[in-house]
């Protein structure tokens, strides 16, 4: 799926998402697996998995679609970021 045809409920949940897989693997990183983080990872798996996995037609696209997704949400927390480093000094 491209980035244009994704609604912005979709982007958002895969930024969320992405954002929760970024701490919680930080926090396993730094103090060991703990439940919390580990559930924090499958819970933000699971939200970036189950919209693809349901317009999926194959595994190979699924799991490439899986990563296009959680890329996305990683480039929109940087967009956010950006956007508010230049309305601050823009």
């Amino acid at each position: 799926m491209k980035r244009k045809n994704r609604s912005i409920h979709l982007r958002t949940l895969n930024a969320v998402c992405a954002l929760l897989l970024l701490a919680s693997g930080l926090a396993i990183l730094f103090s060991g697996f703990q439940i919390i983080a580990v559930a924090g990872l499958l819970l933000a798996a699971a939200g970036v998995a189950t919209p693809i996995i349901v317009n999926g037609d194959g595994v190979l696209e699924v799991i490439t679609e899986i990563f296009e997704a959680i890329l996305d949400g990683i480039l929109s927390i940087f967009e956010a970021i950006a956007s508010i480093f230049a309305s601050l000094f823009g």
